[in-house]
């Protein structure tokens, strides 16, 4: 999974994206990355979540459910 996404609201100075990645740990199980931040800034990096593959992908369905609702569009990078 390799999810960009991004918020942009001119009236209220909203200028935001939102990464969501899942790759593999040091253990070859996988590893939720998520990125955010103001649009053309490198943000912050965080890791949501870890484990199998499977409920890895579940998260980031969940995380990306949540970006959603809170005003973020599916871009490409």
């Amino acid at each position: 999974m390799d999810i960009y996404l991004e918020k942009v609201d001119p009236e209220s100075d909203c200028f935001r994206y939102y990464s969501i990645r899942t790759t593999s740990d040091l253990f070859e199980d996988g590893a939720v990355m998520v990125q955010w931040g103001r649009i053309g800034r490198r943000g912050r990096v965080a890791i949501r979540g870890s484990g199998s593959v499977a409920r890895c992908e579940e998260l980031g369905r969940k995380i990306l459910s949540l970006r959603l609702k809170h005003g973020y569009r599916l871009r490409r990078k």
